[in-house]
């Protein structure tokens, strides 16, 4: 009988390690769809107002900028860059952009100079970290705030206000049933971004260059044009957030923008993609973004103020990074 216990131990230890293994990486990688149906489900009982018709459009009003910003700023994650500290200082300078050049020229002119700004935070935060090996976070904090410095500079600080029956107006008040025009713009984004990732060699590239870097530039692939295209896709959701954000409020300030950074990293992490790179879905930061964003709304409706949702959003991300980290390590075992 002892014998069969010292064989049996082993292999019953092996299975317990097993399910705990899966368990974590059920957690990390699909545990978000059920935690968010649940928080929703919750919500819509428990609190009061939660489920209206009004709570719910402020919802994805706020959501949606947000949401854009982490669907780009998703492929420099998974080129495991960490994050792009930059995208604050390029929502604000894409929203300034597109109220004072629209009100001194046309939306047309507006466009055109913000994707022109984009295209160079983007060259510059990719040049520097995929061709000179520079720390992301290092590089980034530098361009955001030089960029928030310019802006501020060049603004004076001031309040920009878009005419009260322009265009961007119209776009920010307009809604398909409960959904707001910016929503759609969200899905759009999220819908071909996820191509990119899914269905093309550049998205397959980002990936692998996330996972093992070594080994993707000893198969001859060029890894800074990899880590360039990263970091030009998260300009691009940037500017674009930063359009639809300025349209929801018809208002434009070079403060507009604090704390875009880690709210998008957060639902980025909680949606499931790995902050060690290498491993994510675009279509999990929308998810990501949901679960963020009426978690802070249930705080709002509950009286809880600022400082609380900024305790919520950093246990989040802390909680997130410890349950990918004990998933990786589970399965390097």
């Amino acid at each position: 009988m002892t014998n069969n216990i010292a064989v049996g131990t082993p292999a019953t230890n092996n299975d317990l390690l097993e399910r705990n293994n899966n368990i974590l990486d059920w957690l990390s990688q699909s545990g978000i769809f059920v935690f968010t149906f649940v928080l929703i489900l919750v919500a819509s009982v428990a609190i009061d107002g939660f489920a209206s018709l009004a709570n719910i459009t402020d919802v994805f009003n706020r959501a949606a900028p947000i949401g854009i910003v982490a669907v780009g700023m998703t492929f420099v994650v998974i080129s495991a860059n960490y994050l792009d500290l930059s995208v604050v200082a390029q929502v604000a300078t894409a929203a300034v952009v597109l109220i004072g050049m629209s009100n001194e020229y046309n939306i047309i002119a507006a466009f055109a100079l913000a994707m022109l700004i984009a295209f160079a935070y983007g060259l510059v935060n990719g040049l520097a970290v995929g061709v000179f090996k520079a720390n992301a976070v290092i590089v980034t904090l530098a361009t955001t705030f030089i960029g928030l410095g310019l802006l501020r500079w060049l603004t004076g600080g001031s309040i920009y206000f878009g005419p009260p029956e322009s265009l961007i107006r119209s776009f920010g008040t307009t809604k398909i049933g409960p959904f707001p025009l910016s929503m759609l713009v969200l899905i759009i984004m999220a819908l071909l971004l996820s191509l990119v990732l899914t269905r093309t060699n550049f998205g397959f590239l980002v990936r692998s260059y996330g996972s093992n870097r070594d080994a993707t530039r000893l198969a001859g692939v060029n890894t800074a044009l990899v880590v360039i295209g990263a970091f030009m896709i998260s300009s691009f959701g940037a500017m674009i957030g930063g359009f639809v954000l300025a349209a929801f409020s018809n208002t434009a300030v070079s403060s507009m923008s604090t704390g875009y950074d880690f709210e998008a990293l957060a639902a980025i992490i909680v949606g499931g993609t790995s902050v060690f790179g290498g491993r994510g879905s675009v279509m999990r930061t929308v998810l990501g973004v949901v679960f963020v964003s009426v978690l802070t709304n249930i705080m709002v409706l509950s009286g809880l103020g600022f400082g609380y949702q900024q305790m919520a959003i950093g246990s989040l991300i802390v909680a997130a990074v410890a349950i990918d980290a004990l998933a990786r390590k589970a399965t390097a075992l």
